[in-house]
């Protein structure tokens, strides 16, 4: 039996692919075999570790010392129907000047869904000062909102950190987010 070029180009353009999709789906599931403990994060915003003998636990997130942090507190909330504003004021307490230091906010809704991520800037704030700004949630009242998480702040520039020096995640380890009573809020 022969078998013309053509057709064994068609044959391979069929069998290739079929063969990638099995390799990959049996290379996902060693993965995920592999893999032991699952963080995870509940509606509220708490985080939890989901074990690989299927029990689970609370995290606990370490933020450091509030007294040397730049400590980041929400100080006013405007629940309008569909909108929600919120004003933050960061206070630098650590032994050099922000020069500038920008988080990512990300707000979930009641049902757990990601509904918004926005960043609030902060510059030139000495130390023992302090700076507010605020940032507003278009289309989702604060009632709606279930948790803001504060994350990213990528490139700051502060004391001997700048863009070109950071680890990652560095910035964001000198921020304190203080728990507020007025909204659910944390790192």
């Amino acid at each position: 039996m022969t078998i013309d070029t053509g057709m064994a180009i068609n044959l391979m353009k069929h069998i290739i692919p079929s063969a990638l999709v099995l390799l990959l789906a049996l290379g996902a599931n060693v993965t995920a075999a592999s893999e032991t403990d699952i963080k995870a994060v509940t509606l509220d915003g708490r985080p939890v570790l989901l074990k690989e003998d299927q029990t689970w636990e609370f995290m606990e997130i370490e933020q450091g010392d509030p007294s040397v942090s730049a400590v980041l507190t929400v100080t006013r909330i405007w629940d309008m129907e569909k909108a929600c504003k919120l004003q933050f004021r960061l206070q630098n307490n650590l032994n050099y000047r922000i020069s500038t230091l920008v988080p990512r906010l990300t707000i979930m809704n009641k049902a757990g869904v990601v509904y918004d991520s926005k960043s609030i800037a902060f510059a030139s704030i000495k130390p023992t000062n302090d700076k507010y700004t605020d940032v507003q949630f278009e289309r989702i009242g604060c009632h709606e909102i279930s948790h803001v998480k504060v994350h990213g702040a990528a490139h700051c520039r502060m004391g001997d950190i700048d863009q070109w020096n950071e680890e990652e995640g560095e910035c964001l380890s000198h921020i304190y987010v203080e728990p507020s009573e007025l909204i659910n809020i944390s790192k």
